[in-house]
């Protein structure tokens, strides 16, 4: 039984590079700078959405955060395991987003939870 597990592992691993990959995330591989969040909520005029930046690192599936403000926009700073499928990123505490990229613009969309009322947010970022 060991044996059959401990194969299967290996089978998937071995099967695993970096050409197959399960989330189209070459695309978000970079820096970007928040620009925008659009939400059911206000800020007041002299937020600066651009002290916010991230950085996408595929190669190791981690995104970097930093914010050089008092808001905390997207993720808190440091970094970020990620995964997911297709657009969509999954973090570990169970945050998922969609992504879209479109020339020099990053869109990511918070998932909406249907049990939570106005939880719908989205950062805009650029290059």
């Amino acid at each position: 039984m060991k044996f059959n597990l401990v194969a299967i592992l290996l089978l998937f691993f071995i099967s695993c590079s970096d050409d197959d990959r399960i989330i189209d995330d070459l695309a978000l591989e970079g820096d970007w700078v928040l620009s925008n969040v659009i939400c059911f909520c206000s800020f007041t005029e002299d937020v600066d959405f651009s002290l916010t930046t991230i950085n996408f690192d595929p190669r190791r599936g981690m995104v970097t955060v930093d914010h050089e403000s008092d808001y905390e926009f997207f993720r808190k700073s440091g970094e970020h395991f990620y995964g997911g499928q297709a657009n969509r990123i999954n973090f570990s505490d169970g945050a998922v987003f969609f992504f879209e990229t479109q020339g020099d613009q990053l869109t990511l969309t918070f998932e909406d939870n249907p049990d939570i009322a106005d939880d719908e947010v989205t950062y805009i970022f650029n290059r």
